[in-house]
């Protein structure tokens, strides 16, 4: 990617970002369309801690406001399907987690989130990625059966507080379901 200067200039901002500098970036994004476009743009960067601070800049200003991203899913579920990188992983789950999944896009979405449950997995990645398949299960029933049983043999496995807790959350509200 070649940069040009105020690509450079912006790149210095965001690796000076700290949490308390977050809500101004929050503000900044929604109320700027072109930062908004340069930071998603640069979420797809092969400068891993440029795009991961990107991304959690995005992530965070998406979570106030939602609306943000509705016409991005597409590109961020394709990001998921096919990033190595865990900060990403970790984020795009997280997005996702808020928003009603396109159609087309379930099955790919469905298959890497089963893929992401690996205990090899960071655990946050791991519960992103099953509060996701929780959350697919709402527009596809019949995966119902086969999230349950994948979740009782992790849970049998072990695991950190964090997913056991959520796994069994889950587990209840999949059984009420």
């Amino acid at each position: 990617m070649s940069v040009n200067r105020d690509d450079e200039a912006l790149r210095l901002e965001i690796f000076a970002i700290g949490i308390q500098e977050l809500e101004f970036w929050k503000r900044a994004v929604k109320a700027d369309n072109m930062l908004f476009e340069q930071l998603f743009y640069l979420i797809f960067s092969v400068d891993h801690r440029l795009a991961w601070r990107c991304c959690w800049i995005i992530d965070s200003a998406s979570e106030d406001f939602p609306e943000l991203l509705t016409d991005k899913l597409t590109e961020i579920i394709a990001a998921l399907l096919t990033t190595s990188d865990g900060s990403l992983k970790r984020h795009f789950t997280r997005i996702l987690c808020r928003y009603s999944i396109p159609e087309n896009s379930l099955a790919g979405l469905v298959n890497r989130c089963f893929e992401l449950l690996a205990p090899s997995e960071p655990v946050s990645v791991r519960v992103y990625a099953m509060q996701l398949l929780f959350n697919i299960t709402l527009q596809l029933p019949d995966l119902r059966g086969e999230l349950i049983s994948v979740i009782e043999n992790l849970r049998e496995l072990g695991g950190s507080a964090g997913f056991m807790n959520r796994s069994e959350k889950l587990l209840r509200k999949l059984h009420h379901q």
